[in-house]
């Protein structure tokens, strides 16, 4: 190929690489020598060489770094190989062992729902068999208030049969009945001068206690139920069991009377015939109290069943309901367990226990059970009213100290006066005496 020196493109092309460093002499065939061609040619050469082993390394270095680079992609490739069967691997072990899960949580499921139905088999005959013992269907919740209804029919009919009192029958029956209490009940409840007998207001009370008394004697404190014929058998047994396993006596309870509700056979008509008994003999210490009791006793039946069924339901508990003692003339009056009557005083001594006080409590659980207060006559503490007299009289003795104070506190001054003179006439008879000597 010739180049044309006259070409405007060679000259640009000359004069950039004049101006540039490390650009070679471009050859003026024109003015220089042959030796000085030579020299350039030689100078051209050991570029060239220099150049070619400038080429040659940097070819080296790049295919060694391409290498390298290579190499370093290579590994990196062979260790995200592995990571990847690694992985595949964890993943296919993850999946086996998720597979065995799932395996074995179908296996505890269906063991699960087996339990499950068994459970339930369990559920139901322990249900049916402890509805099997119970008489009733009550529990504590619904016994509380059956005892307060009991209690307030209890009140109801003697209020009822107030009106139809014969007043002289029923402070006799009174009086017979407790005789211990003749001269309390004369000095508190018959307080008028020349009173013989009783206000009605209170032979009904009396009338109330001895009807509650009746009722839970017969009826409530009976071992199993009126008129069943294993009543003292069952007694001794239960004793003997209660003190060696309660658990066991309760169920026993339990167990007996249900089997006396549910299959009483011949059962039936003691226990009808115990009831008429027991409405027989109310009748007749309440007939000459109540005249017309005679005629029409059906409040007085309505009370016994509706005690014999609360005793059933009593009975039927695992809990026990126990009744507090009150000593009468002694237990003072308490507010929570205590409800006083409008006739007698609002608290101190407790005269009379008309209701009992029901109480049912749970050893393991303090919260579940409850309290049905009990009706009392009270009066006042016999030391208040000692102490009240005394304050009266001493309050009677200041009034008269005061009044007769001036009184004394002149006799004072009159006696301090007639010292005064005694001692200036003795002191003037002396001074007498001096002189005459």
């Amino acid at each position: 190929m010739e180049i044309d020196p006259s070409n405007p493109e060679f000259k640009s092309s000359v004069e950039e690489r004049k101006k540039s460093v490390h650009s070679f002499r471009i050859i003026d065939m024109q003015q220089d020598s042959e030796s000085d061609k030579d020299l350039i040619i030689h100078s051209l050469n050991e570029s060239l060489h220099i150049h070619k082993e400038i080429l040659e390394r940097v070819q080296t270095e790049k295919e060694k770094f391409q290498q390298e680079i290579q190499r370093e992609r290579e590994e990196e490739e062979q260790e995200l190989d592995n990571l990847k069967q690694t992985a595949q691997q964890v993943l296919d072990e993850q999946n086996e062992r998720c597979k065995q899960l799932e395996s074995t949580i179908s296996l505890l499921r269906q063991e699960l729902d087996k339990k499950k139905e068994a459970y339930q088999k369990l559920e139901v005959n322990f249900y049916s068999y402890v509805k099997q013992i119970r008489v009733t269907d009550d529990d504590l919740s619904t016994i509380q208030p059956e005892i307060s209804h009991l209690m307030s029919q209890l009140n109801n009919t003697c209020m009822g049969l107030k009106s139809k009192m014969n007043r002289q029958m029923g402070t006799r029956f009174v009086f017979e009945y407790w005789p211990d209490k003749v001269d309390l009940i004369k000095k508190y409840m018959m307080t008028e001068e020349g009173q013989e007998l009783l206000d009605t207001s209170y032979i009904t009370l009396f009338v109330e206690k001895y009807l509650i008394t009746i009722l839970l004697d017969y009826i409530m404190d009976v071992p199993i139920h009126l008129g069943v014929s294993i009543n003292d058998s069952f007694q001794e047994l239960d004793r003997w069991m209660s003190g060696r396993n309660k658990e066991w006596a309760n169920r026993l309870r339990q167990q007996v009377c249900a089997l006396v509700v549910q299959q009483p056979g011949d059962e039936e008509d003691q226990i009808q015939a115990a009831k008429a008994e027991l409405l027989g003999e109310i009748v007749a210490r309440l007939g000459p109290v109540y005249p017309t009791l005679q005629q029409d006793s059906r409040k007085i039946e309505n009370l016994i069943q509706r005690c014999s069924k609360l005793n059933l339901a009593v009975k039927g508990q695992e809990t026990k309901i126990e009744r507090l003692p009150i000593e009468e003339g002694v237990t003072r009056f308490d507010p929570k367990t205590m409800k006083a009557t409008a006739k007698g005083k609002p608290n101190g001594i407790v005269l009379l226990s008309i209701t009992p006080i029901f109480v049912a409590s749970d050893e393991l659980d303090k919260e579940h059970g409850f309290v049905v207060p009990g009706k009392v006559f009270c009066i006042e503490e016999e030391e208040e009213e000692e102490e009240e007299e005394e304050e009266e009289e001493e309050e009677e003795e200041e009034e008269e100290d005061e009044k007769n104070e001036p009184i004394k506190k002149q006799r004072v001054d009159q006696g301090n006066e007639k010292e005064d003179k005694d001692s200036t006439s003795s002191s003037d008879e002396a001074n007498s005496e001096v002189f005459a000597e």
